[in-house]
């Protein structure tokens, strides 16, 4: 599908609201482009906040997302669907991949500036648009293997060419006259679900290797891989070991761990290509493998499936290894995490706003405490 143009009374619509929030914070909603390309309709608006639009309460505009991981939320949106949002203090231009990559749909971007539109941009999603998602995950870690300053001098321009690239990757979108519709109130009937298991131990062998190859690449960077789970509810390598960052494995490199990546967006990746049994299973340096809000959420909570984190010492010894499964308190928790999102700019006073961090600091404990012990066998 080729978005074409936007309604004008959309885009007016999402400034005022853009303008009515303040504090720089942005609105969003999903669009559907009609037979002509035209995006005239639009799912109810929704607030964004500090670090942008509550995904899932965005989907949930379009398909229930109680108990369900966010890439079971994207997959119920229809063939035409179009993510639209605005960016205050920006014009239109898009130049990023991250979004198209993860949604696998057009994005609509609106530059707000003094209150008014300055830009209207669009992005499609194209497989080379997700190579150069690839190419960047790559760079990303390339400065952490360069062994001297010649090396990290020449990733450093490859970054910066490939900054270039994206600078050409999105183009502006008419603004068109239509009628106004009223939103969509649509609940998909089509409920895509990842099975849910349990994990009851993790091979002795896998957990090995994965914590030499975290020596061998040192400095604190986590090496993950996609494993599976048998029968027993043990999980047994099923991909190649990746080397990450400094806390964190980007998701098409780990992807790549068992399947090829190659023109491929990671919605479609993680929903039709890595198998539904698959558990993530990644080492914490320094740790014993008590994992936090953000491994809850980077896997269970986006990709529907289980993640196992493994400590150890500098010197190899395994200090423990946790494990979080896909539960629905975890979607309880990050649902919450949102409202309150929404409330802190709600707050009126030092005690309202005190409840919401204190609150919020709390949802950061019980992900925690949702780590149980796994043995090593």
């Amino acid at each position: 599908m080729v978005v074409k143009g936007i309604a004008g009374y959309i885009v007016d619509g999402l400034i005022q609201r853009t303008n009515k929030l303040g504090e720089g914070r942005g609105a969003g909603c999903f669009g559907f482009a009609n037979d002509e390309g035209i995006v005239d309709r639009i799912s109810p608006i929704i607030d964004g906040g500090i670090s942008g639009l509550p995904l899932r309460m965005l989907l949930s505009q379009l398909t229930p997302m109680k108990g369900r991981c966010t890439l079971e939320g994207l997959q119920s949106l229809p063939d035409n669907a179009v993510l639209v949002l605005t960016r205050p203090g920006r014009t239109g231009l898009i130049t990023d991949v991250g979004g198209i990559d993860f949604f696998d749909v057009p994005i609509v971007a609106i530059g707000v500036k003094e209150n008014k539109r300055v830009g209207v941009g669009v992005i499609h999603p194209e497989k080379r648009h997700f190579d150069l998602a690839t190419e960047s995950e790559e760079l990303d870690l390339s400065t952490l293997k360069a062994m001297s300053v010649g090396e990290e001098r020449e990733v450093l321009r490859r970054s910066n060419r490939l900054g270039l690239e994206f600078l050409e990757l999105s183009a502006e979108l008419p603004v068109v006259d239509v009628p106004e519709k009223p939103p969509v109130e649509y609940h998909s009937d089509h409920e895509w679900t990842l099975p849910r298991f349990e994990v009851t131990a993790l091979d002795q062998s896998l957990a090995q290797q994965l914590v030499e190859k975290s020596i061998e690449v040192g400095q604190g960077r986590e090496v993950a891989v996609i494993g599976e789970v048998n029968g027993d509810g043990k999980v047994v390598t099923a991909g190649k070991l990746v080397a990450g960052g400094m806390g964190y494995v980007p998701s098409r490199l780990l992807a790549s761990s068992v399947v090829k990546v190659d023109g491929k967006p990671l919605r479609e990746i993680y929903a039709n290509m890595v198998s539904p049994n698959a558990v993530v299973v990644h080492t914490h340096p320094g740790g014993s493998g008590v994992m936090h809000m953000g491994d809850a959420q980077a896997v269970p909570g986006t990709w529907g499936r289980p993640i196992i984190a493994v400590g150890h010492d500098k010197d190899g010894t395994i200090r423990g290894a946790t494990v979080l499964t896909v539960m629905e308190k975890l979607f309880d928790l990050a649902d919450e995490d949102e409202r309150l999102s929404q409330e802190f700019f709600e707050a009126r006073t030092t005690e309202a706003e005190t409840d919401v961090r204190n609150r919020k600091f709390g949802i950061a404990q019980e992900y925690t405490n949702l780590c149980k012990q796994i043995e090593i066998q």
